[in-house]
């Protein structure tokens, strides 16, 4: 059994999506709100000469459109809704982490950060997006395995095994 471990190291690269979904500050957020039903995506990334500089989620429009503080709630403010932007509603300086990055690691920042979406960055430019789902999928997966090979162990065993 000299197979190696395929979980570690996982670089994020292997697991991050490609097609990442992005808008600029000025987009609106019923262009986003439209983009993200659109494309069946939860976050829009937000750009600026392909690095990421903040993060729209569907909990950020929720949330700081309906209870939020300030002139973004839509209950209390007297703006037009025309005139909403991402800007207004983005998690700035998001966190990102590099394409090499390893799993364990990554699952550590997005603990400590509550994401489940997060930027995949290479050089600084956007490459990617991780999705704490992906990450679930893919563990299941690789459980899936593992237990598939502990049945086939345990085959062995008891057709080697002495009658009792």
């Amino acid at each position: 059994m000299g197979s190696k471990r395929s979980d570690l190291p996982m670089r994020i690269e292997k697991l991050a999506r490609e097609d990442v979904v992005t808008a600029s500050q000025a987009t609106t957020v019923r262009e986003l709100a439209e983009t993200m039903f659109d494309r069946s995506v939860g976050s829009v990334v937000i750009v600026e000469s392909d690095e990421p500089v903040g993060i729209v989620t569907d909990r950020d429009l929720t949330v700081k459109l309906l209870a939020g503080e300030g002139d973004v709630n839509l209950f209390e403010t007297e703006r037009d809704l025309t005139e909403i932007t991402a800007a207004d509603v983005m998690t700035a300086d998001p966190l990102v982490v590099n394409a090499d990055d390893e799993l364990p690691r990554v699952l550590h920042h997005m603990d400590q950060a509550h994401a489940r979406r997060i930027p995949v960055v290479d050089d600084g430019a956007l490459v990617g997006i991780l999705a704490l789902d992906d990450v679930v999928i893919h563990l299941a997966g690789e459980s899936a395995h593992v237990s598939a090979q502990l049945d086939n162990v345990a085959s062995v065993i008891r057709s080697e095994s002495p009658e009792q």
